[in-house]
């Protein structure tokens, strides 16, 4: 176990992140099937969202960027919450989880160990994303894509850790990860 995973494991519990586990990123494979879902719109960024396609490449270039690193952390953040009824709440809790991971990202770039955070849901830095006026993203260095958007098969990524992937009424769980490239240290030495 490396160094920083005390750090992380100590900076989560503190952040209410109520899941840590560290896998390896060969276990996200970007998919056609998944990405097919971002086609059809249904959630109605397609197109409107820097964080999600096309603007984030294809599968093929997705994959080769994933495969720079060689470590990988999963996160999962959960509120008690009226789903349906109580969509500010939803979109809250979105942000927040958005925000923690860029807090455990700050913290490894801190260590000299490149990071890259994928969230749970589409970006929600701003209230409406700059793509649909063609104006350059406002935050480029804090906007991330979910592993969704990237065309992971998350509720499959769940399966694979023996975790819940229902969902409920009376609670939002987002699933996230921080991608680690553990060489990059080696390389400032």
């Amino acid at each position: 176990m490396k160094y920083y995973i005390g750090e992380i494991k100590k900076i989560s519990k503190e952040m209410e992140l109520q899941e840590l586990i560290e896998f390896e990123p060969s276990l996200l494979l970007p998919e056609e099937r998944i990405r097919d879902y971002c086609y059809e719109n249904l959630c109605g960024h397609y197109e409107k969202h820097y964080m999600c396609p096309p603007f984030i490449g294809t599968v093929s270039e997705i994959k080769t960027k994933l495969s720079k690193y060689n470590k990988a952390i999963l996160f999962r953040y959960s509120k008690k919450i009226n789903v349906s009824e109580d969509r500010k709440s939803v979109e809250k809790t979105k942000r927040d989880f958005h925000i923690k991971i860029l807090k455990l990202e700050k913290m490894l770039s801190r260590k000299n160990i490149e990071s890259w955070g994928l969230i749970g849901g589409n970006c929600s830095l701003c209230k409406e994303c700059k793509a649909i006026e063609n104006i350059p993203c406002k935050y480029p260095r804090k906007a991330r894509p979910s592993l969704e958007s990237l065309g992971i098969d998350v509720q499959k990524l769940l399966d694979n850790f023996g975790l819940d992937n229902k969902f409920y009424y009376d609670r939002i769980t987002w699933t996230g990860c921080i991608l680690i490239n553990e060489n990059l240290k080696d390389r400032l030495k």
